[in-house]
């Protein structure tokens, strides 16, 4: 699903190379003239001389400077071709399913900008036992818009959230009670370990059209616009069922990523990790499982298009507390939380 932006027009200019060849004039050796004995004028100059052939020119000395270089060793093939580079990502100005209003997307932008992200929050021993254990919920934003589109039960076998949607129920992220990752006490410069987080559901119930309703797992830092899915602002990725695209800060149409149209009875999860990339302590790989299988990823410091996207690594680099996000689009979507998981 997109979020907001309609399609920009692309000007591809074509660029000519006129690649005009140089020529290499090789200079040819001047044609000599066979001695003729009859000519008064000898090769010397001097008149009445003859010539059996051309004195002899004593060769040049070499110096050290002049000694020929060593031959270049013998070519030899590699055994195997290397690996050719990955395909680049691509990237879409609007979803083929649904795209959300353009006055949505400058709100969430306005939104940013004037809500800088918390710092991360201080926790009680009890609250960090719940995050470790996964008891957590998820949090419906606090406006009536909201709650008459949206309601959370508990699932009475594992106490996990279920979440379910009444028609014309606008874009939402709901986030989870507490961040699955708490940069005050998981930080690996503190632990000196690393840290993975992973978040998993399972979709109860959908619409007959995929075009009727999307469903998005992702993580999100606060604050988040809770009236735009996970992945299209700052701090927030977020992979999204009806398309099957990725969005990190981009609220365009996103990257091709897994197939789309996720069906009732799949369960697709999302994981994170902090302290193993490459870029060190900074958020590292991201990777995305549907039903109990890993089915794609990638690194959150990846290049991306700088005229379009922003920094993917902002807010999600291990500096400030990352929440478990889900968003829900249309009525008629019941999705039920397998697992938040803090290890």
């Amino acid at each position: 699903m997109c979020f907001g932006h309609p399609p920009r027009k692309s000007s591809s200019t074509s660029n000519n190379n006129n690649n005009n060849a140089r020529r290499r004039h090789a200079v040819s050796s001047p044609v000599s003239r066979a001695h003729d004995p009859h000519n008064p004028m000898t090769p010397s100059g001097t008149v009445g001389q003859t010539w059996d052939k051309p004195p002899a020119t004593p060769e040049p000395s070499m110096s050290d400077s002049q000694t020929p270089a060593e031959p270049p060793p013998p070519f030899t093939a590699c055994a195997e071709e290397p690996d050719p580079p990955p395909p680049p990502v691509i990237s879409h100005d609007t979803s083929p399913t649904s795209n959300a209003h353009t006055n949505l997307a400058d709100s969430g932008y306005t939104f940013c900008r004037q809500n800088p992200l918390v710092p991360p929050q201080q926790l009680t021993t009890v609250s960090l036992r719940e995050i470790s254990r996964g008891a957590l919920t998820l949090i419906i934003p606090p406006y009536n818009t909201y709650r008459n589109h949206l309601e959370v039960s508990q699932n009475p076998k594992t106490s996990l959230p279920i979440v379910s949607s009444t028609p014309n129920c606008p874009d939402t992220t709901l986030l989870s009670s507490r961040p699955l990752y708490a940069a005050g006490y998981h930080h690996p410069a503190n632990t000196h370990l690393p840290k993975r987080i992973y978040f998993e559901i399972r979709i109860l119930s959908l619409p007959p059209r995929v075009q009727d309703a999307a469903v998005a797992i992702g993580f999100a830092v606060k604050p988040y616009p809770h009236f735009r899915l996970p992945g299209w602002h700052r701090g927030s990725i977020g992979v999204h069922g009806d398309d099957g695209r990725r969005y990190c800060d981009d609220s365009y149409g996103g990257n091709d990523f897994v197939e789309g149209g996720w069906a009732v009875g799949e369960r697709v999860g999302i994981g994170m990790s902090f302290g193993t990339g490459p870029v060190g302590t900074r958020g590292g790989e991201v990777w995305f499982t549907r039903n109990e299988e890993r089915a794609g990823g990638w690194w959150l410091d990846e290049e991306v298009d700088s005229a379009r996207d922003r920094d993917p690594t902002f807010g999600l680099d291990g500096g400030w507390d990352v929440y478990a996000a889900l968003g829900i689009w249309g009525g008629g979507v019941q999705v039920e939380v397998l697992k938040f998981e803090s290890a």
